[in-house]
């Protein structure tokens, strides 16, 4: 049996804004702390648990003591309840989020566990909020660990237990944040990143393989078996084209494909893209080449966007300057017409693990 473990704000759910709003306002009302640092990425553990320790060193150069933190836990969890309760719209789902747990939980292959990095009580009332259906999905959350890594982990412990399993075949963990991200890479585990409501080149650049916008109109349940752990960045993009149009666009200094007169952007992937974009749309042709493309050097406007499958796909928006081609690597079919990774791109790969 393999695992799947979804993060839940940004995730499962919209509620980023209205936890973070509700985290720093208790923060004031409570211990009159102003002044809150709200980017999370610069705290050493993005956890409910781990902010709260480094406020309370920062601010009174001490740990909270249990019963602070109760009172913390108990006042932020009511002044959410209030939020929702006054502004329910602003509780949404991740499109298609209710529809994949669902069928993950029939699922005889794969199992379900959720790990959040808010504490228990907040991460009920929000999935609640959402109308989300979570029964018998194993949580774990902030009251199990300080890090995101001991929260994963202990949502893994708590899935062998459910599924009375010793050993997953497989875990992919499902998050929107970079520190997902890097969690899931400290750990091993395959990962798949969500960018409802954020720049998905994010997600992208710091090293995932796999971004989707949301779970809307996709095979999430194949998705998850091509689920790969993620790599330290490779700042570049890759393009696929016939060598004759490279050896034109050289000659004139400047590349334009087809596609740009044509859908008014140039087709690119990411490393781990290339291979099932080779073999969909360049199956069996030999006398091809892949452009590696800075990203810094690039003078058109480079967008992330969703291609029909949920997968997210790099855009050029305009014709590709000639300096931004770093390598030109050869590209042929195999004898039997599909593509492998060329060993260009393997090392580069390498490199960065």
């Amino acid at each position: 049996m393999n695992l799947v473990i979804f993060d839940i704000d940004g995730t499962l759910t919209n509620t980023n804004q209205i936890d973070e709003t509700c985290f720093v306002n208790t923060f004031t009302s409570e211990f009159g702390f102003v002044n809150i640092n709200s980017n999370w990425a610069e705290y050493k553990n993005i956890t409910d648990s781990g902010i709260t320790q480094q406020i309370f060193q920062e601010k009174l150069q001490r740990p909270p003591s249990e019963l602070e933190i109760k009172r913390f836990k108990l006042a932020f969890v009511a002044k959410l309840q209030q939020e929702i309760s006054t502004y329910k719209h602003l509780v949404k789902i991740i499109p298609g989020a209710n529809k994949v747990l669902a069928e993950l939980q029939n699922s005889a292959t794969w199992g379900v566990a959720i790990a959040t990095g808010g504490w228990y009580d907040s991460a009920i009332l929000k999935l609640q909020a959402a109308d989300l259906a979570i029964h018998n999905i194993p949580l774990s959350s902030s009251d199990d660990g300080i890090s995101r890594e001991d929260i994963i982990n202990a949502s893994i412990i708590k899935a062998k237990n459910n599924y009375n399993v010793e050993e997953f075949a497989k875990i992919v963990f499902v998050g929107d944040g970079i520190w997902d991200l890097k969690a899931a890479r400290n750990l091993n585990i395959s990962f798949i990143g969500i960018a409802n409501r954020q720049a998905p080149e994010k997600l992208l650049d710091a090293g995932a393989k796999t971004v989707l916008q949301d779970f809307d109109n996709c095979d999430f349940t194949k998705i998850l078996y091509t689920a790969e752990v993620s790599k330290s960045n490779i700042p570049f993009l890759l393009h696929i084209t016939q060598r004759l149009q490279w050896e034109q666009a050289q000659a004139q200094n400047i590349y334009v494909a087809e596609s740009l007169a044509n859908e008014g952007f140039i087709h690119c992937s990411k490393v781990a893209q290339i291979i099932p974009v080779a073999n969909r749309f360049f199956y069996n042709q030999q006398e091809l080449v892949i452009l590696l493309i800075d990203t810094q050097k690039v003078k058109a406007e480079i967008r992330y966007e969703a291609a029909e499958t949920g997968e997210i796909f790099p855009h050029i928006y305009g014709s590709l300057n000639i300096d931004a081609v770093t390598q030109v690597i050869d590209f042929a079919s195999g004898v039997n017409g599909y593509f492998n990774l060329p060993q260009q791109l393997k090392d580069l790969l390498s490199e960065t693990e």
